[in-house]
């Protein structure tokens, strides 16, 4: 029995310590009013998981790596079958490799997932058509860069196969591929840009010869050329100038 109030005591006072805890992370989150929309935080956090959840800022997958769209909203059918994975062109002896990075990327003219039953280097050709749309997400570094491929029907046509910028609906940046299915890295000056929102919108508009695009891992980079981490980016999005994790918070 004394074993067990002993047990008893330890745990209130372990669960103590973790609200005391809470409390004063919540406080000098709050002082920071001026810094971030965390000034919400009035009071004591009582429950570690809502500190999580108001934590978690919402992302899409940059790189695809996700395996699936999270963070993208597409329309009509041409991304039915995105991300594709590995090296579609080249299982199909295209002559063309991707050079795509890590497993996925996108590929409107691919209809292989990796999934069970289906084939490397199967395709669903040029017929279908649709759009896709990031998140929309705080511009903070000099330059945007991403791999980028296929047809080359610009912006400026009536059916574009193509990669824009676009800010309240307005086109900022756009490009094509050089109809090739072998993907290469571009970048977007942004300077001009910074403390904007945006979204990333990729077109696949035209049935015709090269009526497809090919995108992969979008970056945000410094003016050194360095990529900015986008759980940093996230982290802007969701709290303003609050730093990207606690340890930066605590260290300030």
């Amino acid at each position: 029995m004394k074993k067990l109030i002993n047990t008893g005591l330890i745990f209130l006072l372990a669960l103590g310590l973790v609200i005391f805890c809470l409390s004063i992370f919540s406080v000098e989150v709050a002082q920071r009013g001026n810094e971030s929309e965390a000034s919400m935080w009035s009071g004591p956090i009582m429950y570690l998981p809502t500190l999580i959840y108001n934590a978690a800022p919402v992302k899409f997958t940059h790189d695809f790596e996700t395996g699936d769209l999270t963070g993208w909203t597409k329309t009509g059918t041409s991304f039915d079958f995105q991300p594709t994975f590995g090296d579609n062109p080249t299982a199909r002896n295209r002559g063309q490799p991707s050079q795509h990075q890590g497993d996925w990327w996108i590929g409107c003219y691919e209809k292989y997932q990796g999934k069970k039953g289906e084939a490397p280097g199967a395709i669903q050709g040029d017929g279908p058509v649709g759009t896709l749309t990031s998140i929309e997400f705080k511009i903070v570094g000099d330059t945007i860069n991403f791999l980028v491929g296929a047809g080359n029907h610009p912006w400026d046509q009536p059916q574009p196969t193509c990669v824009n910028l676009e800010i309240n609906g307005k086109m900022e940046r756009t490009i094509t591929g050089q109809n090739t299915e072998t993907m290469t890295r571009k970048e977007w000056d942004v300077s001009d840009l910074k403390g904007k929102t945006a979204v990333i919108k990729i077109y696949d508009e035209n049935s015709g010869g090269w009526g497809h695009p090919n995108f992969d891992d979008v970056w945000q980079a410094d003016k050194s050329g360095k990529n900015i981490e986008w759980d940093r980016i996230w982290a802007i999005n969701a709290f303003g100038k609050l730093p990207s994790t606690f340890g930066a918070i605590k260290s300030k």
